[in-house]
């Protein structure tokens, strides 16, 4: 009897691990990442309006492509530049082909998915100073019948110089599958 106990036990909580996992699958692909022309805010009120072409691959935790950036407070343009990605910090797939908008399901390509990507950056402003940054992809496609997990939205996040960029105002994400 003991034994059964100490064996259900066990079963049981294999099974709670991997319930418990299910909605964080991963993948081990390698991808392509489009920013469209995006605004994030700072609690400060300044703007960040970045965009990105790039690729990464996530077995292997790296990560190149180019961007651009505009630094704003209102309509005035405090500073401008470039940047690229220089690796892939963490990765969080949530799957490929249906997108979810207003409560309708979009099939979309098998190939276009969704996930979360932390990468780190290197910019260089119009005036040469260069900096580090953590830029963060979030893009809402997923399984079909599935869903995005909760509390994500669509949008970049930059934590730059000490300022988060940590609201979505406007702009759409992609990743493709397989290079």
């Amino acid at each position: 009897m003991r034994r059964f106990a100490v064996a259900l036990a066990f079963v049981l909580a294999v099974a709670a691990v991997t319930a418990g996992s299910a909605e964080s699958r991963t993948s081990k692909s390698a991808f392509q990442v489009f920013v469209e022309p995006t605004i994030s805010a700072a609690s400060n009120g300044l703007t960040l309006k970045t965009d990105l072409e790039g690729s990464f691959n996530v077995s292997a935790k790296t990560a190149s492509g180019e961007g651009s950036y505009e630094l704003m407070n209102g309509a005035t343009v405090l500073e401008s530049g470039s940047f690229s990605l220089t690796r892939l910090v963490s990765f969080q797939f949530y799957g490929c082909g249906e997108v979810t908008m207003d409560g309708v399901r979009i099939p979309l390509e098998s190939d276009w998915c969704g996930g979360r990507a932390l990468f780190t950056v290197h910019a260089t402003s119009s005036t040469g100073e260069q900096s580090d940054a953590l830029y963060e992809v979030n893009c809402q496609i997923h399984d079909p019948g599935g869903q995005a997990p909760p509390g994500t939205s669509e949008g970049v996040k930059i934590n730059a110089r000490g300022i988060n960029f940590n609201k979505h105002v406007t702009g759409d994400n992609l990743l493709v599958m397989g290079l």
